[in-house]
């Protein structure tokens, strides 16, 4: 699964490497079909993000890609509630940058973080 927008690049990228099966997740209102969606907290307001419904079966394996992880509170954290939602499994989260200092991986509920760069 690749988070909107970033995420989705390098995610579809390494799918396609790998020969799995890839899921988009995009800010509200851009996918079509039936979709699910979980609204998060911003440091300057609230957004959602969505996925289409029928994207993951449940008890399936999903591993989460964004390109960058702060705060922990944002976008990551969402997906990885939507995606628990739907019943899937999150194995693990990777980013390209992790910004240690913000500790954001603390508030992934103990999902495994692979970050490439920390800073």
């Amino acid at each position: 699964s690749g988070i909107d927008a970033r995420g989705i690049l390098f995610g579809s990228v390494l799918a396609y490497r790998l020969r799995i099966g890839f899921v988009v997740v995009r800010k509200k209102g851009k996918l079509p079909g039936l979709t699910e969606s979980v609204a998060y907290n911003l440091e300057y307001g609230k957004a959602e993000i969505e996925m289409q419904a029928d994207a993951v079966a449940p008890g399936q394996k999903v591993v989460v890609i964004d390109d960058l992880l702060a705060t922990g509170a944002g976008t990551l954290q969402a997906t990885c509630l939507l995606l628990k939602r739907l019943q899937a499994e999150v194995l693990e989260c990777l980013v390209l940058i992790e910004l240690k200092e913000l500790k954001g991986a603390e508030k992934l509920n103990s999902i495994p973080l692979f970050s490439l760069l920390q800073y």
